[in-house]
């Protein structure tokens, strides 16, 4: 994993040198430009600072949503001059031109108009006369602050006043960040009430002019901003920020591929007790509050996320200069804050990399974000903010109530719906009053509850590191009592007893034969073999086997094509006390012998035909030539609920296969589980489906013969085949089966009506799968289980409701337990990815191999006793405690510094019409990295469609760049995708072969490139950012565009269709659409005359 540089602790003498050195360079870089902000020319335009350039540019971008309105809101209780309230807010402007500045733009630059200062209108929204007037003052209010603001042509201060009743008021300053901040606002606030109360006295406000206003601040910046001192600020940040990862923090919801920056806020107070111990422990360890509030937040993201490089935005005050304190304007800088959590690190430890990363940025506050994110140039992502999607700051507050000529001023919180980021988290340090924790998250991504919870956890994780500082990252608690009794027992109280745990396998066909023999065992090829027959051949082949030697976890063999003698063979082996290993007909014989030889299995049952195959040192059992003397009667039982009732061989890492015994109590409690959950039982006919080699057989075999129910078999070419297929279930009447998603998408349920319940098994799935099938009440269970958890544990009975994407698999299945861990053990919270740990019911490790079974089955480090098998899998928790499956924990993507599940794209691509499988993978390193998809389709793809059925889901780095149409995915013997079969990539370049401009269209763009880029043939594929664009100058590409070709792109548009070809399709488009019907036919007409 890439550690961000320069995050290892230091000592505190070394720290001192650090914070030396950086002083001194900033001092020297000052002096260097001899310069103070003076007064700037008002005959020329004036400049945005270049904070306000990136906001400008961004509010253009959502140029119709409020996302980046920063309202103010108060709540006057008392009797309230308004007239004076008017004049007061006209002190305030007049003082500061920046709230009466415009910002129009021209050839895609923006520059500050500054008004002359004059009355400001006030504006009164009368609610008195309302019904219910609290609730109107917020529509009101919410109306006001919601409203996007014209930058060119209003300044960014828009008040009003909300009247409640005569001495009930609220005060809306409405605002665009473009012209405060947060220092700002308490100056605003400073100020309107100081002269509210002069006023109010009869004496003039005490408000002189101030010698610069903000346009002379931005004028000093663009002069200041260059040669050393720039190029100190970039190497500082090229070096922290080199490959930065992308967190991702656990969200309820897919990212948007445009997302229209929906959010809502959340409010808290911490109390003044945790606020001291804030301060007392950062006096302590010479640090600042800041630090050890953003480390217990980087120990929390850690958690939630499993990365260990953290990655945060921040915002800094960026008044580095004495001029600027008493500014109103937008001086706040976003900077990034990088802490490396790796080596699970003491708290105190964390705290001393908190202070370095915070100084860091602190000394290195002058970079304007929009200069970083163009130096360091990140992959362009319309549903991302560069650099960092979760922001956290800290910053010093005052008092948050007041009095002013009469007045009680208290303040009124107001949600502006909108979200910035995907998080962002701030806390307000207010002397004597405590810690003011507002959050702002995207409600496209996360549900209020997440929310909540996450602020529980951290608050919860913050008092104790105050606590213990010496505790490490692993060991600071994140889910409290409540959560843990939930998480532990309440989703994990599946104790049954269904009266069978003293029985063995074959015994539970037994007491089903007893009840009645003459009822339909088996059912193949038109024939019926009876409950009293079955039991009878078992009971012949069991003696037989005795008479060989087997007994109690004696391995044997079972070689049969599918038919009536493989249930035969299985239960004879039962029977005799052994346990079977079945084994494939079309497995190579060298595979056979060697799991034979893992499993130390003598004996094989067979026929004469497989026989052949076998190594000659085997004992053979041939079913059909059984001595005419041969007993009949059930042999005295020697096995019991602690002994071997068969053994599967799964695929292991290394390519060499693993036995996993399992034992009668183990399999016995999921069939009897499996017949309770599904109601199993005489009458219902289960069809045998599945590989017998592997365990999902059993859920076919035992699931319907120790219930009473029928058993329907057919050859491997039956089942194979869609017709033939259909057919059989029809024709045999099925009532219950698994069948693999990929088949299901080839029946049609109204042909089947017998079928009234289905287990499909582990792999994605679309919703629409579950709506088809489910319709008339059928029953649609979406199962989970490794073999080493005997077959299935966790169970998930659809709703009859409308399905979106694959429903979750549930929670644990009778007498099982499931966990979800983190990377460290610890319980992760709801909806917080983690390894699925499986308890009960579990085999009893990998057969010869003690270091494997030691790693996976692990002791219960929870609280129950007995052990726990760590899957491998990953999955999380819904509010309801089913679970949700994401894949494996090792098939997770790494792609430019993004984490990628691939489970997400691959429901993406079965959710287009046709598609019955999907995979995808990362083919490629570094800059080369490219996703691949593998589908598999009913019938031919159209892929541009399908890529903008993708594009319409999935953010743009989701997309697959190359997307391949199989016959059928690569597949082990156990029916697990292959995935190093899967066939390499087409020879399609990373990037576009070179074409140059042929339309007039595109040639005039080519030109505009050449101008803005400097490129002196631009190819038609080739991107734009690839080729130098940048924010700034895909601005002035819309501008030039608009000049050309009279279209008025949007900037997502812009962002979006990245390519000349692109570009010129899109306006193209635009251009047709603009001409009316009477042109259209003059212009044909015209054409026509020409030819």
């Amino acid at each position: 994993m890439t550690q961000p540089p320069n995050t290892q602790p230091r000592s505190l003498a070394d720290t001192r040198k650090a914070l030396l050195a950086l002083r001194e360079r900033q001092r020297t870089a000052t002096r260097g430009t001899g310069d103070t902000i003076v007064p700037a020319d008002r005959d020329r335009p004036l400049p945005l600072s270049f904070t306000q350039q990136r906001l400008w540019f961004l509010a253009e971008w959502m140029r119709d949503q409020p996302v980046y309105n920063a309202p103010i809101v108060l709540r006057l209780d008392g009797e309230l001059d308004r007239a004076v309230l008017r004049h007061a807010v006209t002190d305030v402007v007049a003082r500061h031109e920046i709230l009466r500045t415009t910002f129009p733009s021209a050839n895609g630059v923006a520059h500050q108009l500054v008004a002359p200062a004059g009355d400001v209108d006030l504006p009164v929204i009368d609610v008195s006369g309302e019904a219910d007037p609290e609730s109107a003052a917020g529509e009101a209010v919410a109306a006001a602050v919601r409203r996007p603001f014209d930058l060119a042509a209003e300044p960014g201060l828009r008040p009003t006043l909300v009247a409640l009743g005569p001495a009930e008021h609220l005060l809306v300053l409405a605002m665009h960040h473009i012209v405060t901040d947060g220092w700002s606002g308490a100056i605003l606030l400073r100020e309107l009430v100081g002269s509210y109360q002069a006023r109010s006295a009869g004496t003039p406000a005490a408000l002189p002019a101030l010698p610069v206003q903000y346009a002379d601040y931005a004028v000093w910046q663009r002069g200041h901003l260059t040669g050393e001192v720039l190029d100190t600020q970039l190497a500082y940040w090229r070096e922290r920020l080199a490959e930065l990862p992308t967190l991702d923090l656990p969200a309820d919801r897919s990212r948007p591929a445009d997302p229209t920056r929906a959010g809502a806020t959340i409010e808290r107070s911490l109390s003044p007790e945790l606020q001291r111990a804030v301060h007392t422990l950062a006096r302590a360890e010479r640090v600042t509050p800041l630090a050890v509030a953003l480390a217990a937040f980087t120990v929390l993201v850690s958690r939630y996320t499993g990365q260990d490089d953290i990655v945060l935005g921040s915002v800094l005050s960026g008044r580095t200069r004495p001029e600027t304190e008493p500014l109103i304007g937008f001086f706040a800088n976003t900077v990034v804050l990088r802490t490396s959590t790796d080596g699970d690190p003491a708290f105190r430890e964390l705290l001393n990399r908190a202070k370095d990363t915070v100084v860091g940025a602190h000394f290195h506050q002058d970079l304007p974000f929009g200069h970083l994110v163009d130096e360091l140039s990140p992959e362009r992502d319309p549903s991302r903010n560069p650099l960092f999607q979760v922001c956290f700051t800290y910053q010093n507050g005052g008092a948050t109530s007041g009095t002013a000529g009469g007045l009680s001023i208290t303040p009124y919180s107001v949600d502006a719906g909108t979200a910035r980021f995907d998080l962002a988290v701030e806390i307000v340090d207010v002397p004597g009053e405590g810690l003011r924790l507002w959050t702002e998250y995207s409600t496209e991504l996360f549900d209020a509850a997440r929310i909540e919870r996450l602020l529980d956890h951290y608050q919860r994780l913050l008092a104790a590191a105050l606590a213990d500082p010496g505790l490490r990252l692993s060991e600071l608690p994140l889910i409290s009592d409540a959560e843990r009794e939930q998480l532990l027992y309440t989703w994990n109280d599946t104790t049954r007893d269904f009266g069978t745990a003293e029985l063995t396998l074959h015994q539970l066909v037994e007491a089903a034969a007893d009840r009645d023999p003459d009822a339909p065992a088996l059912r193949f090829a038109g024939s019926t073999v009876t409950y009293g027959e079955l039991d009878t051949r078992a009971n012949r082949l069991a003696h037989r086997l005795r008479a060989a030697g087997v007994g109690p976890d004696s391995i044997v063999g079972v070689l049969f094509e599918r038919g009536p003698a493989l249930p035969e063979a299985f239960l004879g082996v039962l029977k005799a006390g052994g346990a079977y290993l079945a084994l494939d007909p079309e497995h190579p014989p060298a595979r056979r012998e060697l799991v034979l030889g893992e499993a130390a299995a003598d004996v094989v049952v067979t026929t004469a035909e497989l026989a052949a195959g076998l190594p000659v040192h085997l004992t053979v059992i041939l079913l059909d030539d059984a001595p005419g003397d041969t007993p009949s009667h059930r042999p005295e039982p020697v096995s019991g609920p602690g002994d071997l009732a068969y053994i599967v061989f799964t695929s292991g890492t290394t390519g060499k296969p693993k036995g996993v015994p399992v034992e009668h109590r183990s399999i016995v409690n999921f069939v009897s589980g499996i017949v309770d959950v599904f109601g199993l039982g005489p009458g219902d006919r289960v069809l045998q489906y599945a590989n017998p080699c592997f365990d999902v057989s059993l859920f076919d075999f035992f699931a319907s013969l120790g219930s009473g129910a029928t058993l329907v078999q057919a050859p491997r070419r039956v089942l194979l085949d869609p017709d033939e297929l259909k057919g059989l279930l029809r024709d045999e009447r099925v009532t219950v089966t698994d069948l693999p998603p990929a088949v299901l998408g080839l029946l049609d349920p109204q042909e089947l009506p017998d079928l009234r319940a289905l287990f499909v098994g582990l792999e994605a799935f679309p919703g629409e799968l579950v709506n088809r099938w489910m319709a008339g009440g059928r029953e649609f269970h979406n199962g989970y289980g490794p073999t080493e958890a005997t077959v299935a544990c966790v169970d998930h009975r659809c709703a009859p409701v409308h399905h979106d994407s694959m429903p979750p698999i549930g929670k644990p299945l009778p007498n099982y337990r499931a966990h979800v861990v983190d990377r460290f053990g610890n319980l992760a919270p709801v909806g917080v990815p983690g390894e699925l740990l499986i308890g009960g019911n579990l085999a009893r490790g990998y057969l010869n191999d003690p270091d494997t079974t030691s790693r996976k089955f692990i002791p219960d480090h929870l609280g129950d006793d007995g052990r726990l098998y760590r899957t491998g899998d990953l999955v999380r928790r819904r509010e309801n405690g089913d679970l949700d499956f994401l894949g494996r924990v090792d098939n997770q993507l790494t792609l430019r510094g993004l984490r990628i599940e691939p489970g997400e794209i691959e429901q993406a691509l079965t959710s287009y019409a046709g598609i019955t499988e999907a995979v995808v993978v990362a083919h490629g390193h570094g800059v080369h990295a490219r996703l691949i998809g593998y589908v598999v389709a009913a019938g031919e793809v159209d892929v541009v469609r399908l890529r903008s059925h993708l594009g319409e889901r999935l953010p743009a780095y989701l997309v697959p760049a190359v997307i391949s149409v199989l016959p059928e995915l690569p597949r082990a013997a156990s029916g697990k995708l292959d995935r190093k079969r899967l066939p390499a990539p087409d020879s399609t370049p990373v990037l576009a072969a070179h074409e140059p401009p042929a339309t007039d269209t595109q040639r005039r763009l080519a030109a505009i490139w050449t101008e803005l880029l400097g490129v002196a043939d631009p190819g038609v594929h080739d991107s734009f950012f690839a080729a130098g664009g940048n924010s700034l100058k895909i601005t002035q590409l819309g501008s030039r565009i608009r000049e050309g070709f009279g279209v008025e792109l949007e900037l997502r548009e812009l962002f979006v269709n990245t390519t000349i070809a692109q570009l010129a399709d899109v306006i193209e488009t635009r251009e047709l659409a603009a001409i009316d019907d009477d042109e259209l036919a003059a212009l044909l007409a015209e054409e026509e005359d020409a030819r």
